[in-house]
């Protein structure tokens, strides 16, 4: 397979190497503004990085049209600079991230832990103690969701969950990594916001779920959405 190049324009993705493999890692997007050999100039991300960052390493991915399909692929690099002034069009000025490549591009599969916001109607639906929690996303790796207080979860508890994708059912292990009450957010004070890593070796749960969030990804591809 012949490897796509980063183009100018393109829209990136970027996580930091060592949140990768964990179920809360942040995915932060961006634009390409300019690239010099391996030098690559991105706009700030949301939420903004600082010069604590300097010299962090970074994976970058990007979508690519191959073969009739959408295909993701990326590289590693370092976070080597912050401009605070950068000129792009128009003589606008604006902040910028300075990335320095350090390998090849190649492609990567971010499924497992790239986290899919659900839309409204989603095949994808999870339980607890039969009752349906609301889901906000939801990767191979974990899940974020809104429920009520009275639920009782605690950082470290491993939980049972009935996870619902399509006319499928399965039985879900998980970990709690993070509970943040609403008084935090504003909003409801009865509910709160939980964080789960999902802990299961079941090949066929594995294989529905990335389908389905393949499907979803697709969709909001499709509609402009990522």
């Amino acid at each position: 397979m012949i490897i796509p190049q980063l183009k100018v324009g393109a829209n990136v993705n970027i996580v930091f190497e060592n949140e990768i493999n964990k179920s809360n890692a942040h995915f932060m997007k961006a634009l390409v503004y300019d690239i010099d050999d391996r030098k690559i100039i991105i706009s700030q991300t949301s939420p903004a990085l600082n010069r604590n960052f300097l010299n962090r390493r970074i994976m970058v991915s990007f979508l690519a049209r191959m073969e009739r399909r959408n295909l993701r692929f990326g590289f590693p690099a370092k976070l080597i600079d912050l401009v605070y002034d950068y000129k792009i069009a128009s003589e606008k000025i604006v902040e910028a991230l300075v990335l320095q490549q350090y390998d090849e591009s190649e492609q990567i599969d971010f499924r497992t832990f790239f986290r899919i916001k659900l839309p409204l109607q989603s095949d994808i639906n999870l339980f607890f103690k039969e009752e349906k929690v609301n889901l906000i996303d939801i990767s191979l790796a974990g899940a974020k969701f809104i429920c009520p207080k009275d639920y009782l979860l605690r950082p470290a508890d491993q939980v049972k969950f009935k996870l619902l994708i399509g006319p499928s059912v399965f039985d879900l292990e998980t970990k709690v990594r993070e509970v943040q009450t609403q008084d935090d957010v504003s909003g409801n004070h009865n509910l709160q916001y939980v964080s789960v890593e999902f802990q299961y070796n079941n090949k066929q749960l594995e294989a529905s779920l990335g389908k389905a969030i393949l499907a979803i990804e697709r969709q909001l591809l499709s509609e402009g959405k990522i």
